[in-house]
């Protein structure tokens, strides 16, 4: 919380213009954008390597990625991602500027899981306010996933039940990589540029052994010579209520895990992004249907 505080006073006297920044920090910002800019825009997809960033995703997207199969996305993901990139560098240097005690940020770490070394780069350690260092990963999320995942509705326990990103392995991957305790993460809505802190509560550090756990499983089930793709989602049956019934409308939806995968028209080749049918709204949003047979009821 108090990581918190330190963030918005700073922005808000920033906002007064009662605020300095450092050389370094300016130094340091540069670099990152200079780096996200290489990383999206100049660089080569090279071999599949397992990461601790990654190893959480579906194990079907990794199979593909492990292929070769190239990722097919719409071009203004591009920007998505470089937003994502340049808002969590903005964040860090504001933490920086804040005075948020920073122990270490972008530290690179490894760790040997079922016999195979996997590395990753952590975001941040900082310390607390009862002198503990924590390892925290800062996120940018979109509205939705900040106020239904992050915070609100969600929070730890939702994230652990609905992690496609598998944001809950990557942090107690770090965690274990650093002997230090997974803090959480550092959150900002990019729609609006609200921060929040979600912590992990002290007694779900235990939840550290399930991850690592699975992290062997998945590494020893990704190094199969034999793998084949495999699509474990099924399409969804469109339905809306009529006089307090269910209903069908005969759509068929592709799966919510799919709509945001980089794969999605590998899975899903004939998948169309259509006006939602059973909207009342003026300007219906769109979603990805696997079957449209009735486009109005």
């Amino acid at each position: 919380m108090l990581t918190l505080l330190k963030i918005q006073d700073y922005m808000s006297k920033a906002l007064r213009g009662e605020t300095t920044v450092s050389p370094e920090t300016i130094s340091a910002f540069q670099q990152e954008c200079k780096e996200s800019a290489i990383k999206q825009l100049g660089t080569q997809r090279g071999d599949y390597r397992v990461r601790m960033s990654g190893l959480g995703r579906p194990l079907c997207q990794q199979v593909l990625d492990k292929q070769g199969v190239k990722e097919d996305m719409e071009y203004n993901t591009l920007f998505r991602f470089m937003f994502g990139d340049l808002t969590e560098s903005i964040l860090m240097a504001i933490m920086k500027e804040a005075g948020v005690e920073i122990v270490d940020y972008q530290r690179s770490v490894e760790l040997t899981i079922a016999d195979q070394l996997v590395r990753g780069t952590l975001d941040v350690i900082i310390k607390d306010e009862m002198g503990v260092d924590k390892v925290w990963d800062v996120k940018s999320a979109s509205d939705w996933s900040f106020n239904y995942k992050f915070t609100g509705l969600g929070g730890y326990e939702k994230l652990k039940l609905d992690d496609p990103f598998g944001y809950l392995m990557q942090g107690f991957l770090y965690s274990e990589a650093t002997g230090l305790p997974f803090g959480g993460w550092i959150v900002v809505n990019k729609s609006n540029g609200q921060v929040a802190v979600v912590d992990v509560p002290d007694w779900c550090q235990d939840d550290k052994e399930y991850y690592l756990k699975d992290a062997a499983e998945r590494i020893r089930f990704l190094a199969n010579p034999d793998l084949k793709p495999f699509k474990p989602y099924k399409s969804v049956a469109e339905t809306y209520k009529k006089n307090g019934e269910e209903m069908q409308t005969g759509n068929k939806l592709v799966p919510r895990e799919c709509t945001m995968c980089g794969y999605r028209y590998h899975c899903w080749p004939d998948a169309i992004l259509y006006d939602r049918v059973t909207s009342k709204a003026k300007f219906p949003p769109q979603v990805w249907y696997s079957s449209l047979k009735k486009k109005e009821l």
